[in-house]
């Protein structure tokens, strides 16, 4: 923008929110205990007594049902889903780690086989579904990523947050056809979210659909608002008398309104100092 220092608070870019990192959903702590916990302890003990006399451990009688309990060892199995999924992320975080670790290879394929042998389990796992998706799509693979949230969503198509993520996604990928398809369906389940609506918004902005974003933006915000934000958008793409265009369109709709004069304002200076910093040059 010319080296204009644009005024973040005079309108609202959705791109942010589409540009930015999902995760939302990621889980940042997980269990201190994963994994299966022994049976009872047969320790002796040191304690006191009710008048603080010492006692001592004793078994179990004969027969008695504690007998089994504490005889019969932990049967061996695989570990459940949930543990699966959560060791899959710690895995993955760390993998992800910024700088890197020396084997953040091996602990990727540490983290794709936990999240398989959880699905292997209950191949309807829904943390495990999204782990694998968010998995690949943290990783820049967009053909698995797609891939994997397909998959969820066509066990879960009712699920409106995970259509929305998918649309950030798609948008983020540049697939803005594929981006307002996700909110469409977001909306469908969820008609009245204004975060879907935003995204959609800008997604139609971006592949030029103007008219569709502007009605699409004035279901959530006041008319001089929605054409504000199209100017901001018109602007970041470069289209500086298109955004002129949808500011003068918001100050028709509310000649008051102070951020579209601010950023009208704004253009016109820059405009205008390009011109005055113009200097022919001799033939």
């Amino acid at each position: 923008m010319d080296g204009r220092q644009f005024k973040l608070k005079s309108w609202c870019l959705f791109g942010g929110l589409v540009l930015s990192a999902v995760g939302c959903h990621n889980k940042d702590t997980y269990p201190q205990n994963m994994l299966p916990q022994g049976g009872l302890s047969t320790a002796p003990s040191t304690g006191g007594g009710m008048f603080g006399a010492k006692t001592k451990a004793t078994a179990p009688m004969a027969g008695s049902p504690m007998e089994s309990v504490v005889s019969t060892p932990r049967k061996k199995g695989p570990l459940l889903p949930d543990t699966e999924v959560a060791m899959a992320e710690t895995h993955l975080q760390i993998a992800l780690n910024d700088p890197p670790p020396p084997n953040k290879d091996e602990m990727l394929d540490m983290a794709r086989a936990r999240y398989q042998r959880a699905l292997k389990q209950n191949p309807k796992h829904k943390d495990a579904l999204l782990g694998v998706a968010r998995m690949y799509a943290k990783l820049g693979d967009k053909v698995h990523a797609a891939e994997a949230y397909d998959r969820y969503l066509k066990i879960y198509p009712k699920d409106a947050e995970v259509l929305h993520e998918l649309a950030m996604k798609r948008a983020q990928w540049k697939d803005w056809a594929g981006a307002i398809a996700m909110c469409d369906a977001a909306l469908k389940v969820d008609p009245e979210n204004r975060t879907y609506c935003k995204t959609l918004g800008f997604c139609q902005a971006r592949i030029g659909k103007w008219d569709d974003a502007y009605a699409t933006l004035a279901k959530i915000m006041p008319p001089a608002a929605a054409r504000h934000n199209l100017a901001g958008i018109l602007d970041h793409l470069g289209q500086a008398e298109a955004s002129k265009q949808q500011l003068q369109l918001a100050l028709q709709a509310d000649p008051g309104y102070a951020p579209s004069k601010e950023f009208l304002t704004e253009l016109n200076e820059g405009n205008a100092v390009e011109q005055a910093g113009y200097v022919a040059q001799p033939k």
